[in-house]
């Protein structure tokens, strides 16, 4: 199972990985890419529209062992 993440740097602050809240998790890296980017892209929307300036940021997903797994 894959899990997106997110990462944003703001102008003047450390840069800040976010992840799902509550987690979810996608049976393919591929749907897991789809999501990452859309919710990288909201975001820096979010953060450009309250005025902050997004220097850099970064989406990715990361492949998740599940407990029956080894």
């Amino acid at each position: 199972m894959w899990k997106a993440l997110v990462v944003i740097c703001i102008f003047g602050s450390p840069c800040q990985m976010f992840v799902e809240d509550p987690m979810k998790y996608y049976n393919t890296e591929d749907e897991c890419k789809i999501v990452a980017e859309e919710k990288a892209e909201s975001m820096i929307k979010t953060f450009t529209d309250f005025g902050y300036y997004v220097e850099s940021q970064a989406h990715a997903c990361q492949y998740v062992i599940e407990d029956n797994e080894v």
